[in-house]
């Protein structure tokens, strides 16, 4: 009798355990939907801790790693460059071309090594942009440099990735790197 008593007690014990497991993915899931991958990640780390075998929180929490990893990249750039202040840009008909290069040499003038690489026609390129700000972060510069040619930018880990607004990824352009 005493053995089946024990075996009912570790048996609602295992159901408890695997029903917070279930809840925790739940709150977890519902985290990483609405955008909190913090807390899912916490979450579905617990839910591993319950239930090591758990296949839905070992594949958000790969799914998650993989994120970070990929927004994380040019993170160092990013902040890096967020401090360059330009003290004038000044833009007259310049080459969209030409306008990057001032802004990748204005940058290594405060020690900030960039390299753009372009997904936009040569036409793009050679549009003429005029364009004049002054004590502007990099970023900035770089933005309405952007809007001004109907593109847009993204930091990657070694580069400044600039393609046409609206383009995807996959985009049929081929890169093409301002030195």
């Amino acid at each position: 009798m005493k053995f089946l008593l024990v075996l009912a007690l570790v048996g609602s014990a295992f159901s408890a355990f695997a029903q917070s497991a279930s809840q925790l993915a739940s709150e977890a899931q519902r985290a990483y939907i609405s955008g909190d991958a913090e807390t899912a990640k916490a979450k579905f780390q617990m839910v591993l801790q319950i239930d090591p075998t758990n296949v839905v929180a070992r594949n958000y929490l790969r799914i998650i790693q993989t994120q970070e990893k990929k927004s994380g990249a040019g993170v160092q750039l990013e902040k890096k460059l967020s401090t360059v202040i330009l003290p004038t840009v000044k833009f007259q008909d310049a080459t969209f071309g030409t306008a990057l290069e001032y802004l990748k040499q204005q940058a290594a003038k405060q020690s900030a090594q960039v390299s753009f690489v372009t997904q936009l026609p040569q036409e793009a390129l050679d549009n003429k942009v005029t364009l004049n700000l002054s004590n502007v972060p990099f970023t900035e510069a770089l933005r309405y440099l952007c809007e001004l040619n109907n593109a847009k930018y993204s930091i990657e880990r070694y580069a400044i990735l600039i393609k046409k607004a609206g383009a995807e990824a996959a985009s049929g352009a081929s890169p093409s790197a301002a030195q």
